[in-house]
C-alpha cells in the first residue's frame, strides 16, 4: 500500500494505536496482572492483606490520574500523554522487578503502573475514537479494547513460564521492556486529530450516501440521562468497576486458594482473557447491529451467569470453573466497550469529554474499592468466595440500572412521537 493510501485510511492506524495503548496501559498492569497475585501473597512480609494493598495502591493512583486526566491532555495532547503513560507502566514494572523482597518497593511500583493506567487507558482511547470516527464507534471501541484482552491471553502463560524458568523478577522485567517498546511504537504512529494529516473523521461510505449514521450519531450523543437518575447511573458504573477490576485481579488467587494448581489457575485466567478478547470485538459489533440496550442485556446476562459460577469454585470442579471464566470473560467486555459506548451515548451535547471522564472515574473508584477489600475479606472469612458473592449482587444491580435507563429513554422517545 502506498504512503498516500495509508494516509487516506489512517483511521485504521489510529484504531491499531488505541489497541496498543490499551494492551500496554491496561493489559499489563490490570487485566493480566492477576497471574502475579498468588506469587505476591506468598512473598515474605506481603500475604493476603499486603497483596490487596499492592493492587489498591495501583487502583488508587489510577483514580488520581483520572481526576487530572482532562488537564493532563490539555497540556500534553494524546500523543505525548499516552507515551508518558506507557513510560509510567515501564517504570512500575521495573520497580516490581527490583523489589520482590520489599513490600514498600512493590507499592512504589504500583504508584507508577496506576498512573499509567489512569492517564493512558480507556479515557485516552475513547477520546481518540471520538475524534477520528463518526460512525461504527462501538465497533472501533471494541477493536481497541481487544488490546487489554489480548494481554490477558498471552501474558499469564508467558509470566508463569518466565517465573518457573528464571524468577519473578525476570517476569516483571520482561513486561517493563515490553511496555517501553510498545510505548515508543505508538508515539511514532499516533496523530491527535484527523486535521493533523489534512483528513476528516472517518464515516462509513453508506453513511455518506444515506445520512443514517449521522442521524444515529446525533441521537446517541444527545441522549440525556434524567437528572434524578444520574447518581444511580454513576453508582452502576462504580459497581461495574468493582467486578471488572476487583474480580479480575483476584481470579488466580481465588482458584489457587480453592485447591487449583498455579498452572491450572494461569490457564483459567488465560481462558478468561481469551473470552474477553473475543467479547470486546463482538460486543462492539453487537451494540452497533442490535442497539446498545439489547447488547447490554445480552452481555449483562453473561456477566451475571459467569460470576454466579465463580461463586461455586469451592466445589473444585475444573469444568465448572472453565464455564464460569468463559461466561465471566465474555461479560467483562462491559467494563471497557460497554462503559465507553454508554459514556458517548448518554452524554449531553457538548459535554462528551466530561461524561467520558466521569464514567471512567466511577469505574476506577469501583476498582479501587474492590482491590482493597478482598484481602481483608479473605482474612476475615477464610475464603475469597465472599468477594464474588458481593460482586454478584453488584453486577445484578448495575444491569437493572443501565438497562432501565435505556428502557426509560425509549419510552420518552415514544411519548414524544405520540404527542
Amino acid at each position: 500500500m502506498s504512503t498516500g493510501a495509508i494516509k487516506r485510511h489512517y483511521e485504521k492506524v489510529i484504531a491499531a494505536c488505541c489497541f496498543l495503548i490499551l494492551f500496554t496501559n491496561v493489559g499489563l498492569p490490570s487485566t493480566s496482572f492477576s497471574v502475579f497475585q498468588p506469587y505476591l501473597v506468598d512473598l515474605p512480609g506481603v500475604g493476603n492483606t499486603g497483596g490487596s494493598i499492592i493492587i489498591s495502591v495501583r487502583t488508587f493512583m489510577s483514580l488520581i490520574g483520572m481526576l487530572v486526566v482532562g488537564r493532563y491532555y490539555d497540556l500534553l495532547n494524546c500523543r505525548i500523554g499516552a507515551f508518558l503513560a506507557s513510560l509510567c507502566v515501564c517504570a512500575g514494572f521495573f520497580l516490581y522487578s527490583q523489589n520482590t523482597g520489599s513490600f514498600i518497593g512493590l507499592c512504589a511500583g504500583s504508584v507508577f503502573t496506576g498512573l499509567g493506567y489512569g492517564l493512558g487507558g480507556m479515557i485516552a482511547s475513547t477520546m481518540l475514537i471520538n475524534r477520528w470516527f463518526r460512525s461504527n464507534v462501538a465497533t472501533v471501541a471494541g477493536i481497541a479494547a481487544v488490546g487489554s484482552g489480548v494481554a490477558a491471553v498471552i501474558l499469564p502463560n508467558v509470566a508463569v513460564a518466565l517465573i518457573g524458568t528464571y524468577s519473578l523478577s525476570a517476569a516483571f522485567l520482561f513486561e517493563s521492556v515490553l511496555a517501553l517498546a510498545l510505548g515508543v511504537l505508538v508515539f511514532l504512529l499516533l496523530r491527535n486529530y484527523p486535521r493533523d494529516l489534512g483528513l476528516e473523521p472517518y464515516e462509513a461510505p453508506e453513511g455518506k450516501k444515506t445520512g443514517k449514521p449521522g442521524r444515529a450519531r446525533a441521537a446517541r450523543r444527545n441522549r440525556n440521562v434524567p437528572e434524578k437518575l444520574a447518581p444511580l447511573v454513576l453508582v452502576a458504573m462504580t459497581f461495574v468497576g468493582c467486578i471488572s477490576v476487583g474480580g479480575t485481579s483476584y481470579l488466580a488467587v481465588l482458584f489457587t486458594s480453592e485447591g487449583f494448581s498455579a498452572e491450572g489457575a494461569a490457564a483459567l485466567v488465560a481462558l478468561c482473557g481469551g473470552c474477553l478478547t473475543v467479547a470486546k470485538l463482538a460486543s462492539g459489533v453487537v451494540f452497533d447491529r442490535v442497539g446498545t440496550k439489547r447488547g447490554s442485556m445480552i452481555f449483562f446476562a453473561l456477566f451475571i451467569g459467569g460470576t454466579l459460577l465463580l461463586c461455586l469454585s469451592d466445589m473444585g470442579n475444573v469444568g465448572l470453573a472453565g464455564v464460569g471464566v468463559f461466561l465471566y470473560g465474555l461479560g467483562l467486555s462491559l467494563g471497557t466497550v460497554g462503559i465507553s459506548v454508554w459514556s458517548i451515548e448518554l452524554a449531553p451535547k457538548g459535554r462528551e469529554a466530561k461524561t467520558i471522564k466521569n464514567f471512567q472515574l466511577c469505574y476506577a473508584l469501583g476498582g479501587f474499592i474492590f482491590t482493597f477489600l478482598p484481602g481483608f475479606l479473605a482474612e476475615a472469612f477464610g475464603t475469597y468466595l465472599v468477594t464474588y458473592v458481593i460482586l454478584l449482587v453488584m453486577i445484578a444491580f448495575a444491569a437493572v440500572v443501565v438497562v432501565g435507563v435505556y428502557l426509560l429513554g425509549d419510552r420518552r422517545v415514544s411519548d414524544s412521537i405520540r404527542s
